[in-house]
């Protein structure tokens, strides 16, 4: 599944009661691998995790196992690390890194490490030692994991295109006769939330938060391709000129924060925006009637209870922002290049390999039926001993199981894939922004925004005035130096597309 956070906002990965645990394994991190058992080379992957796994230890037995099975001639150390976004900035600062980290667009940034020269590129290494991954995705695909030219991370594939729109509890879409199938907009949620207001006085009608869950603003719905997420920077689509420009100077964006702060002074959500624990937990126990998110074509079930989604995306895209929204890179400074680049393969092909990590071993942490992955007996994603949830962080989503019958039904995967190959590809595919001389800028920018941004996106000030006062921060903050900059990049990139 595709959960990546909104793009034009930066969000730490908040995971409560586990820091000894990822104290412990960031203790273990280092760039330099060790001799394993019999010599063998011993590989550390550093990656994302929300709650601690008390079977750890057991599903890596497992995935060394699978791996020597697989005639590999090394292991792997799983090195799971918490509040990831704060921790492997720590990290990449202090050189404190494994031979393998997952980065992201929008956690651990990958532009900006691999622009700084913390990540190896792979362009000779994974036609060689991972040709089926390198195969398995056409060359405009690979664009996007390029940086000044070069590819710096190997793309975990999954749905690229962001399809945002809405989700709606099933039950009060239905008692209150709303046709989810028929919206085109969030601002077409209103005559339904009037009903909910009114009918349910324990349900929150549309619920944000302080990591600004809860925006009706996304460029990919106007045709838009953020390539600059997280300054704001964005180009059309199908724009031959490349002109960039700033979203939060356009009227698509002054309108979707004059609908929530309409929405806030009508009640539809909380007086005050929850914190990102609370509304995480009101949503998952159904108490929020809409919320904005990512809905794919085949409306997967991602809560407890019955949901129907809906994407506002007219064109769906491929772009930069989409293919790097989850990646494996390889530390520059392994001694291992090859066997990371060897095991790279072997965790994109390999379905078992891959599934191990996905939901741990078989019988213990799941049973399998027609493509299914469900509980055991007696568990839930409470109380089972290892329930990452997070496939589409470890390699090729397309080769997990399914989590849900409604899923493999609709058979998400092929859909999804073949979404890839008929989505519009942006006429920016492939260009990343190098802030490395701009660094001044960017901190000013990313200040700026996040002071006065959030207030706008979720509707907490009038935009006629919050809107105006974040202009003048931002031109104050250097967002004509950072656009300048972002123009010449792109006009000189689009030269030797």
């Amino acid at each position: 599944m595709s959960l990546t956070p909104s793009p034009l906002t930066r969000r730490s990965v908040l995971a409560a009661g586990a820091a000894g645990a990822a104290s412990t394994a960031l203790a273990a991190c280092s760039g330099s691998s060790a001799k394993g058992p019999g010599g063998t080379v011993d590989l550390t992957y550093q990656y994302m995790s929300f709650a601690a796994q008390p079977d750890q230890a057991l599903v890596q037995k497992a995935v060394n196992a699978r791996l020597k099975a697989l005639g590999a001639t090394f292991t792997v150390t799983l090195q799971p690390v918490l509040d990831y976004t704060e921790k492997m900035t720590l990290n990449m600062s202090a050189g404190n890194v494994a031979d393998l980290v997952f980065t992201a667009s929008w956690t651990n940034d990958f532009f900006k490490n691999a622009g700084s020269g913390n990540f190896l590129a792979l362009d000779d290494l994974l036609p060689k030692h991972a040709p089926r991954l390198y195969a398995s995705m056409p060359k405009a695909i690979w664009q996007g994991a390029r940086v000044g030219g070069r590819i710096y991370g190997a793309i975990n594939q999954q749905r690229f295109p962001k399809l945002w729109g809405t989700s709606v509890r099933r039950d009060l879409a239905e008692k209150y006769d709303l046709d989810v199938a028929s919206l085109t907009g969030y601002e077409q949620l209103e005559p339904f939330f009037a009903k909910v207001k009114a009918g349910e006085s324990d349900v929150i009608c549309w619920a944000t938060d302080n990591a600004t869950t809860g925006t009706a603003f996304y460029p990919e719905i106007h045709g838009w391709d953020p390539i600059a997420t997280q300054y704001g920077l964005a180009v059309k689509y199908d724009d031959t000129s490349r002109k960039v420009f700033n979203v939060y100077a356009t009227d698509e964006y002054r309108a979707a924060a004059e609908l929530l702060y309409s929405w806030r002074q009508k009640g539809y959500t909380t007086k005050d925006p929850l914190s990102a624990s609370d509304r995480a937990a009101k949503q998952h126990a159904g108490s929020i009637a809409a919320l904005s998110t990512q809905a794919p074509p085949t409306n997967p079930q991602l809560e407890t209870y019955p949901t129907i989604g809906k994407s506002f995306v007219a064109t769906p895209l491929l772009n930069t922002d989409g293919v790097s929204s989850t990646l494996t890179a390889v530390n520059r400074d392994t001694a291992h290049p090859q066997e990371c680049v060897e095991f790279l393969e072997l965790v994109n092909t390999d379905k078992a390999l891959y599934n191990l990590l996905c939901f741990g071993i078989e019988g213990k942490h799941y049973v399998l039926k027609d493509g299914v992955a469900t509980f055991p007996a007696g568990t839930d994603a409470k109380s089972d001993r290892y329930n990452p949830d997070l496939d589409w962080m470890y390699g090729d989503q397309f080769n997990a199981y399914y989590r849900t019958a409604d899923d493999a039904k609709a058979k998400r995967w092929e859909v999804e894939a073949a979404l890839n190959k008929s989505a519009a590809t942006s006429v920016a595919l492939g260009f990343s922004l190098d802030t490395s001389k701009l660094r001044t800028q960017v901190a000013t920018v990313t200040a700026a925004l996040t002071q006065y941004q959030q207030q706008v996106a979720i509707g907490l000030v009038k935009p006629s005035e919050g809107i105006p006062k974040l202009l003048k921060q931002l031109d104050r903050a250097g967002i004509g130096t950072l656009l300048s900059a972002a123009q010449d990049q792109m006009d000189a990139w689009a030269k030797g597309a």
